[in-house]
């Protein structure tokens, strides 16, 4: 029904119809998530594939761009050229969410950046840090809960299902990795999903023929 009304013909209903399709999508979204984290609590491994840690970065950076709208300075650092084994969809879901809240808790001029680094154990780390408002420590144990807000008011008006960091947990989980979280008020926020060396493959140089 919303599909089928045109704000052109009726201008005076124009912002109810806005905040309708708006208040739509948002349902959509909350949908998809549930079902994805379903499917996640449902499994036990994932596949033994290799994920191209050089492409998947790239497509992280530009969905940032896209959803910043020049709003924020974003920058990648890559200082390994190792890639990951497991899931490649189940991974870009985790990464993007992380990314996709630091644009949406950043205030505009803030900066993001997108990390991929090794660690001293053989492992790997991928880091989304940003110059957001920071979250209170009382809350960093409970944050990765289904819909649990820090403020409900900030999460409503950036369009969050509270469910993001929930799937994060769940990817990270299956793929044997960990989600640390640094935070400060005022300072901003550094989510980490660091991976042991069992999940790391060294970067394959293509071979040409």
């Amino acid at each position: 029904y919303l599909e089928m009304l045109e704000p052109e013909v009726m201008p005076q209903l124009a912002p109810v119809l806005d905040d309708l399709r708006g208040q739509s999508r948002r349902m959509t979204q909350i949908v998809e998530d549930l079902l994805t984290l379903s499917r996640l609590e449902a499994q036990h491994q994932v596949p033994d594939e290799r994920v191209s840690m050089r492409a998947l970065l790239s497509t992280l950076k530009r969905e940032a761009e896209g959803l910043s709208q020049g709003r924020h300075a974003i920058t990648l650092v890559r200082t390994s050229d190792m890639d990951l084994r497991g899931s490649t969809d189940y991974l870009h879901s985790a990464f993007s969410n992380l990314v996709s809240n630091a644009v949406r808790y950043t205030p505009e001029n803030g900066r993001i950046e997108i990390s991929w680094q090794s660690t001293p154990d053989g492992g790997a780390r991928f880091a989304v840090a940003d110059t957001g408002q920071g979250i209170p420590t009382e809350h960093l144990p409970r944050i990765t809960e289904r819909f649990y807000r820090v403020s409900t008011s900030r999460s409503r008006e950036t369009g969050g299902t509270g469910l993001g960091l929930s799937i994060v947990k769940h990817v990270l989980q299956l793929h044997h990795g960990q989600l640390t979280i640094d935070s400060e008020v005022g300072v901003g926020s550094t989510f980490a999903c660091v991976f042991g060396p069992d999940r790391v493959l060294a970067f394959e140089t293509p071979v040409t023929i």
